[in-house]
């Protein structure tokens, strides 16, 4: 229907087939005067969004549904990252509590045989916290980067402490990379039955990292080939050191 057929009909109630209710009558009156208040012109009419423009625009809708909204900068350094999509969607579900951890599985109703942690003996229920941040193999994982996840409950301040520890402009990258190995080495254990050990886990994070050579802009791309070098040292010296454990 045009407002111009809206607007030459008498009475205006007839537009509605139901009653209105007490509530609804009274938005009806302030409706009636708003299109009483209306003049027409000759112009032909035209089709436009609340933003005044013919023009559709997702960005602008979401705007007006929401509003204005205050998010943590650290959405933006997730999409600004060098990852690969995969690694952004797998790290942005974390941001969110969304990833499929056993205390969600639990929320889930899934029956499992238990919600403990995979990875350590503690008896400590497979959280998010707990996993990427609390677990003994997740907090020397994070010695590898040499930074310590902060005594908190908020993501968000452990990603804003772990920016100025690394003190690099790839912390995000690395700091998803980080996550995402810890998130495989325990999705090995759980369906391949693969035990974790520090050993697999520098292996394989040095891997992924080296993908991201890549990736990475040529400004920063000389700063992670050196890291590489140093992670690849950290992995002859603690496999010479097993090696010679393991023979004494």
């Amino acid at each position: 229907m045009t407002f111009r057929q809206a607007f030459h009909t008498e009475p205006l109630q007839h537009l509605f087939q139901l009653p209105l209710s007490k509530e609804a009558y009274n938005q009806f009156l302030l409706l009636e005067d708003r299109v009483f208040s209306v003049q027409l012109t000759t112009e032909t009419d035209w089709w436009a969004y609340i933003w005044r423009s013919a023009q559709f625009s997702s960005q602008k809708a979401y705007r007006h549904l929401w509003g204005h909204v205050d998010i943590h900068p650290s959405f933006k350094w997730l999409w600004k990252s060098c990852c690969q999509n995969k690694h952004k969607v797998f790290f942005w579900l974390l941001m969110v509590d969304r990833l499929s951890t056993r205390n969600i599985l639990k929320h889930k109703n899934m029956a499992l045989p238990t919600f403990d942690c995979a990875i350590c003996n503690t008896g400590s229920e497979e959280t998010l916290q707990h996993l990427f941040f609390q677990c003994p193999l997740a907090l020397n994982c994070w010695n590898l980067l040499q930074v310590q996840p902060v005594n908190s409950d908020s993501v968000f301040d452990i990603i804003e402490s772990f920016k100025y520890q690394l003190n690099t402009p790839i912390f995000m990258s690395l700091i998803i990379m980080h996550c995402w190995t810890t998130w495989t080495t325990r999705n090995d254990l759980i369906f391949q039955g693969i035990q974790p050990s520090m050993g697999q886990f520098r292996s394989s994070f040095r891997k992924e990292v080296t993908l991201l050579l890549h990736r990475v802009s040529i400004k920063h791309k000389l700063f992670l080939e050196e890291w590489i070098k140093l992670l690849w040292m950290i992995l002859v010296i603690f496999w010479i050191f097993f090696l010679s454990f393991f023979v004494s």
